[in-house]
């Protein structure tokens, strides 16, 4: 992964959120070949995808969400701590193991996150979203260019903003360079295909042909 703050001067560079277990529809950009720009500084918005993936379990669409340490109303992502007061982690790998024992890559890739939920060893809320995201990227064999703002800037030049496209309250169809296909899913048979979840749901049913779906 290229970490270099220098300035990106490409007018193809994405400016996307950094994520937790973030949706297809992002993981698409990261694969689209356009050099990729993550934002660490932007002043930390609430409810959005930065500390909440989806998933479908047994009962449906499922959000796991990642509690944060109280902080200051505008407070840069990068400075945004993970609170540890209440065993998120264990739900969440018990939910992610419970929604994907049966699909056909989670026992392939367990052992790579598993050890996520298996106590607090990231402050940080940015840094825990980006090395998972780093294993997703080398267990679907993704070699994006990524660099990582150095300021916040509202109107960065040079970039096309995503910030807000990828987002719980921005409908993925307004994306028009977004087209999402089916792909088996554990439950589709008792809730249809269900679009544009998590990264987990497809990398875990489709293993490493998820690229190629990407």
């Amino acid at each position: 992964m290229d970490t270099d703050h220098s300035a990106i001067s490409s007018p193809q560079t994405l400016l996307l959120p950094c994520l937790y277990f973030a949706p297809i529809q992002y993981y698409s950009k990261l694969a689209s070949g356009h050099d990729c720009l993550i934002e660490l500084h932007e002043h930390f918005p609430k409810q959005t995808y930065r500390t909440r993936t989806e998933i479908c379990d047994s009962n449906g669409r499922m959000k796991l969400i990642i509690p944060l340490k109280k902080h200051p109303e505008r407070t840069p992502t990068k400075d945004i701590r993970i609170s540890y007061d209440a065993p998120w982690q264990d739900l969440h790998w018990k939910t992610l193991e419970s929604a994907y024992r049966s699909s056909p890559y989670f026992e392939h890739y367990e052992d790579e996150f598993s050890g996520f939920y298996k106590g607090p060893q990231f402050e940080f809320l940015a840094e825990y979203n980006l090395a998972i995201q780093e294993v997703v990227l080398r267990l679907i064999k993704l070699k994006p260019v990524i660099h990582f703002t150095a300021s916040y800037e509202k109107t960065p030049p040079a970039t096309t903003d995503m910030r807000g496209l990828i987002s719980p309250k921005t409908p993925f169809v307004t994306d028009t360079l977004f087209h999402i296909k089916p792909y088996p899913q554990v439950f589709e048979p008792k809730y249809g295909f269900l679009p544009n979840l998590s990264i987990a749901d497809l990398l875990f049913n489709e293993g490493p042909h998820a690229v190629d779906y990407l």
